[in-house]
């Protein structure tokens, strides 16, 4: 498989990244963002573009992938509902129609959030994404909403508070495996959000939307 991995300097897509890279199955990883992910790899390409909305003059490298991975995601903290929809909903659905018109048979897995089900502004725009990608026609595709991520070894979250609250629940973290079967809800680790994601790709997902619970089973 042939994958495009987008949001690769945050902590979801830099989950993702590892696990790519170390599936037997995945052959090659584009990693499309604005800034470098910081990972050498023989298998990893990283394509940089200072204007994530500007792609014209690169379709000729977006061809010849299997799959798309979309780990882009801002906080609502502060914005209104266009602000947000902008990065959210925008530059997801318009990324996700180039790719499935360069590469017809795509499939895609999308990072949404525990509580995308919901009512709140930022739910709403949420819910509208994953609406409008499951509508089109990828040969597989889902929707991952995790809830708390414990990241792996040297992967940090790029939000300010959330990062504080990693650091202070960090020495529960040796308690993961307790924590993975008494609140499988509520908590996941990014090893596992990778794993569910890639499986999504692969066509290995049983639902379109997968719950922190449904990301734990099918990522395990």
């Amino acid at each position: 498989m042939k994958l495009v991995i987008f949001g690769a300097t945050g902590m979801v897509g830099a989950g993702v990244l590892r696990e790519a890279l170390a599936a037997r199955d995945v052959e090659a990883v584009l990693s499309v963002g604005r800034r470098s992910c910081g990972v050498a790899h023989p298998k990893l390409r990283e394509l940089l573009l200072s204007e994530l909305f500007d792609f014209a003059a690169v379709e000729d490298q977006l061809t010849g992938h299997d799959a798309c991975i979309w780990a882009v995601g801002i906080s609502s903290v502060g914005l209104d509902e266009a602000a947000y929809a902008k990065v959210t909903e925008e530059l997801t659905l318009t990324w996700a129609r180039a790719l499935l018109r360069l590469n017809p048979g795509l499939s895609f897995c999308y990072c949404s959030a525990l509580g995308a089900g919901g009512r709140s502004m930022w739910a709403r725009v949420r819910q509208r994404v994953e609406g409008s990608l499951r509508a089109m026609p990828f040969r597989h595709a889902g929707a991952v909403r995790p809830g708390f991520i414990r990241p792996g070894p040297g992967i940090r979250s790029r939000t300010r508070a959330y990062q504080a609250g990693l650091v202070l629940l960090s020495p529960l973290f040796v308690f993961v495996p307790l924590l993975l079967r008494a609140l499988p809800g509520l908590f996941t680790t990014s090893e596992r959000l990778g794993r569910a994601m890639l499986r999504v790709v692969e066509g290995r997902a049983d639902r379109f939307i997968l719950e922190s619970a449904d990301i734990n089973r099918i990522g395990g």
